[in-house]
């Protein structure tokens, strides 16, 4: 029986035509989120590679929503949507819904591969 995964899509503001422009993740490889300064977050997953330290996206942000941007990353990943969610593209100007809901208001991300 084939298992049915939600996938999140991060695209960084450098074309993805290069590793880590761009990075599409199983939500089952989440590892956690870290706030970095009141305007910065680190969202981390396994590395895609099999390598003993994570892949991670940094996010800038609104000053603050640390909160908002873990409320985020859990119901995307939780949703019984499965197939592809994009969370932020940055080259397309795409932004998920909620993270502009709820305020999170995110400026940038860096993509840093493993």
């Amino acid at each position: 029986m084939a298992t049915k995964e939600t996938y999140l899509y991060f695209g960084d503001n450098k074309g993805g035509d290069a590793a880590g422009d761009s990075l599409v993740v199983p939500a089952s490889n989440f590892t956690g989120v870290d706030p970095i300064t009141a305007s910065t977050s680190r969202v981390s997953f396994q590395s895609l590679k099999g390598a003993p330290v994570d892949d991670d996206i940094l996010f800038t942000h609104a000053s603050g929503k640390y909160k908002e941007l873990c409320e985020t990353m859990a119901i995307l990943m939780n949703s019984d949507k499965n197939g592809l969610v994009v969370v932020y593209d940055e080259d397309n100007l795409v932004t998920h819904p909620l993270l502009s809901t709820l305020g999170v208001a995110v400026t940038e991300i860096e993509i840093t591969l493993a």
